[in-house]
């Protein structure tokens, strides 16, 4: 005689095995859908994070050419587009990593200085002056660490909730959190810097 325990375990069990025996394999017909209705929207995100549109169109095809040959192991369990998002996200991320170099961690790390010492300022007009260049800005986001311009990028100029861009990128939520305010310190820097 079963217990109940093992009863509710063996229900269970056909239930997940009846629900992953009905999922249906994603259709090239979707995914191209998916690729058209997003891509404008993918192409503005990476140009941020890479800090020029061909980069960025690039990245965006790369990141096509893996969901495509990568469609057979696509769960059915998550929407096709934010699929793709996080592909492209990633895709981005990981040209970023082998850009940046130690010269660039060294920078991080004077800059990161700067906001320590309570007697360091800058003019928030120069600033805000600066960021309305969009090359400025640009520029400006490519100099800050894979992760800071991952998650500015995301949060400042996508509009994603720090809990989201932790999901997205299985980040704890404090370091997604870290990685946006020293980003923005850092931008702030940078930008300040440049209008001198």
């Amino acid at each position: 005689m079963e217990s109940s325990g093992e009863t509710k375990l063996r229900h269970g069990a056909m239930r997940f095995i009846h629900t992953c025996a009905v999922v249906e394999p994603l259709s090239e017909a979707d995914l191209n859908s998916c690729l058209e209705s997003v891509r404008p929207r993918l192409v503005r995100m990476a140009t941020y994070m890479l800090g020029d549109p061909d980069s960025a169109e690039d990245a965006f095809q790369d990141s096509a050419l893996k969901a495509i040959s990568k469609r057979g192991s696509f769960r059915s369990e998550a929407n096709v587009c934010t699929w793709v998002q996080r592909i492209c996200v990633n895709t981005c991320h990981d040209r970023l990593r082998r850009r940046h170099s130690a010269e660039a961690t060294e920078r991080e790390l004077m800059r990161e200085a700067l906001w320590q010492d309570p007697q360091y300022t800058v003019d928030p007009e120069v600033v805000a002056l600066a960021a309305q260049q969009a090359s400025q800005l640009r520029r400006a986001l490519a100099e800050l660490s894979p992760d800071q311009n991952r998650t500015v990028v995301l949060h400042d100029v996508e509009g994603w909730t720090a809990a989201q861009i932790a999901q997205l990128t299985s980040t704890p939520l404090p370091t997604v959190k870290s990685h946006l305010r020293r980003g923005r310190q850092a931008l702030v820097t940078i930008l300040a810097e440049a209008s001198q």
